[in-house]
């Protein structure tokens, strides 16, 4: 397949997204059917390059014979393009729904389809400056998705958004001018390729320099403020920023710093990969405990995203191809179990109004797909077998296991204690949910029912996503191992 095919799935969805937010359309119908027509073609677009990837790098832009903004399909760009590929068509259908008697349509959806196409440009990006301008983009493309709003709430939290993100952009540079300074701006490759030229704590300190900038997209510890903030922008964006785009793309980062541009010849047994394996374990504690505390229910949702992030940084800091795979199992994993989950909360808020943890009593009996749904998601993320997310953590596990450190014995503990909270904070809002007696009922409106079916149908396919990867896990895992460590 031609290269030139590589920068498709970023000019579709940018095209289309000027187009839907800056040409009048006759009706709500026909824009959303063209964005649901731009977000299928584009993923049809990844898919077929996903089955016939060019070989070759496309340079769209030689800045000098060294730095270049180019594009390539590697195999650990395509698990990520495979991943919002497949989760950005039911969010669509879910949004038609969920945004029907919204203002501002046009510019949500124009920004919400240039989302797609810079989530794609940094999971296709060929080197470390082509990622770094790709997460400049998508942090400018996600600014008005988060103040849609426009009131004084949503204002605020895009401002601190914005103010944390480049806050991490400058960290992030100034450790990638360091890099580049020693080794220059070489292309991805599996092993990195700082190599011997690791000598002493320089390259080390700008390892841990990019892994902080880029982290705050993932929202380490103390880095996280700005995500539940974010919370305030509407239900189909916030699933996304929180378990496709934005977060992702930020881990995204941190796995192509460590493996594919350091390397890990250069970083393990340092201090910096001691410095981020604790970064990564205080989040995965931080925040379990903050989801158990919360009872506003997207926003224990979004702690509990800042969790499960960090289990992916923690699989990443462990530097070995099988805490690597075992990362990219659960981003993928938890993707879609995540996006589930959002989507179930981000219906009960629609159809009810209610939004705390405590009011969703006796919603089950009024609610039963969503909250069944919500259901198979909760028991997923708590890690019960064989569902994906027990799948996901038992690799984790048994990477950190073969570590055989002390660093590594700490996140096991961590991540089994983050498993415990984990169900107390997600499956008694299902019991609640359900098993309640008829006198302890709150009154219920005509509202309080399930969706519509576009809702549904966007249920119906994560729901069976969700199954699909309980069945095939093994060889879903021995296709991840292959793609993402170069086999």
């Amino acid at each position: 397949m031609n290269e030139k095919l590589l920068v498709l799935p970023v000019l579709i969805p940018l095209i289309s997204g000027i187009i839907t937010g800056f040409v009048p359309s006759r009706s709500k119908k026909a824009r959303n059917i063209f964005v649901f027509l731009s977000v299928f073609l584009n993923s049809l677009m990844i898919l077929a390059l996903l089955i016939a990837p060019p070989a070759d790098t496309l340079i769209l832009l030689r800045f000098t014979d060294a730095y270049s903004f180019s594009l390539k399909a590697d195999g650990a760009g395509s698990v990520f393009l495979a991943l919002i590929a497949f989760l950005w068509l039911p969010t669509t259908l879910y949004s038609f729904e969920y945004m029907e008697h919204e203002d501002h349509l046009p510019r949500f959806y124009g920004f919400y389809l240039m989302c797609y196409g810079a989530t794609a440009g940094a999971a296709l990006s060929a080197n470390l400056l082509t990622t770094y301008l790709f997460y400049l983009l998508l942090t400018g493309v996600t600014f008005p998705l988060i103040a849609h709003k426009r009131d004084q709430v949503s204002s605020a939290a895009a401002k601190k958004y914005l103010v944390y993100s480049f806050a991490g952009a400058i960290i992030a540079l100034a450790g990638m001018i360091m890099l580049f300074s020693r080794i220059g701006c070489s292309e991805y490759v599996y092993g990195g390729t700082a190599g011997a030229s690791a000598e002493g704590f320089f390259l080390p300190a700008a390892y841990l320099m990019t892994f902080i900038g880029f982290g705050v997209s993932a929202a380490v510890f103390p880095l996280h403020a700005w995500l539940p903030a974010a919370c305030v922008a509407p239900a189909p964006a916030d699933a996304l920023l929180d378990s496709v785009a934005l977060m992702n793309a930020g881990v995204f980062a941190c796995i192509r710093c460590t493996f594919y541009a350091f390397g890990i010849a250069a970083l393990a047994g340092t201090l910096a990969q001691k410095v981020t394996t604790a970064i990564a374990i205080l989040t995965i504690l931080f925040g379990s405990v903050m989801a158990l505390r919360e009872q506003h229910l997207e926003r224990r949702l979004t702690y509990s995203t800042i969790s499960n992030m960090s289990y992916i940084l923690f699989g990443t800091s462990l530097m070995t191809s099988s805490g690597l795979t075992a990362g990219f199992s659960h981003m993928v994993f938890h993707g879609v179990i995540k996006l589930t989950l959002f989507s179930c909360a981000g219906t009960v808020l629609h159809k009810t109004g209610r939004e705390f943890a405590p009011e969703t009593t006796g919603l089950g009996r009024r609610m039963p797909l969503t909250f069944l749904t919500f259901f198979l998601a909760a028991l997923a993320l708590t890690g019960t077998p064989p569902l994906p997310g027990f799948i996901s953590k038992m690799n984790l596990l048994l990477a950190a296991s073969e570590a055989d450190s002390p660093w590594a014995t700490a996140g096991i503990v961590a991540l089994l204690l983050s498993a415990l909270i984990t169900a107390a904070y997600l499956l008694p809002l299902c019991v609640r949910a359900f098993l309640v007696s008829k006198e302890d009922e709150p009154a219920f409106t005509e509202n309080d029912s399930d969706p519509g079916p576009l809702m549904l149908i966007s249920f119906a396919l994560l729901s069976l996503v969700i199954l699909l990867l309980c069945v095939f896990a093994a060889p879903v895992m021995a296709l991840l191992e292959s793609t993402v460590c170069g086999y």
